[in-house]
């Protein structure tokens, strides 16, 4: 404290410069700092405003660099985002395809079994008529056997008017019964 006390009392002295006592030592100091400030600013000076400059250029650089990865992730993200919602809603396009494809492969289905039960129904019907038709051939046929070893029995055996009225009442009653 005291030195500062000191300090302030003798800046108040009008004839006090704080200057050294030798003056040359001023001037040639003064002299010696100017020149390697001029020769600092001579050829140092286009080195550091060089390195300055590249500096700034690499800082623009890698802004630019920086910008335009920038823009190109926000356009994949944008490119993303568009194949997603394209993704969505080729998944609805192919789950309506699919239901329709669905809903027309159940109506074929249905229409293909009602076609194959009728053509069953007609082919059970016409076997049925076969059926018949050959059950009422080989009914004729039997009749026609048992009408001819009738009439053998017949020339066999003289006929009388009776076995000969007989005969034809078999014969009537059996061909009736077989249809």
């Amino acid at each position: 404290m005291n030195a500062l006390l000191l300090f302030a009392s003798e800046a108040h002295k009008p004839n006090s410069l704080v200057l050294p006592s030798d003056i040359n030592e001023v001037i040639w100091g003064t002299i010696g700092f100017l020149v390697v400030f001029t020769l600092i600013i001579w050829k140092g000076g286009p080195a550091i405003k060089g390195m300055w400059n590249a500096r700034i250029e690499r800082i623009r650089s890698e802004i630019e660099t920086a910008e335009a990865t920038r823009s190109e992730a926000e356009a994949k993200l944008a490119k993303i985002d568009s194949d997603i919602a394209n993704a969505d809603a080729e998944r609805r396009r192919i789950l309506d395809e699919a239901r329709e494809t669905a809903a027309s492969l159940k109506t074929q289905i249905i229409a293909k079994a009602g076609t194959d039960a009728s053509d069953l129904r007609a082919r059970g019907a016409a076997d049925v008529d076969s059926a018949k038709t050959q059950a009422t051939s080989d009914l004729q046929a039997e009749i026609a056997v048992l009408a001819l070893g009738a009439a053998e029995k017949v020339v066999a055996n003289n006929l009388d008017s009776a076995t000969q009225a007989e005969l034809i009442e078999n014969y009537i009653q059996k061909v009736g019964a077989g249809s």
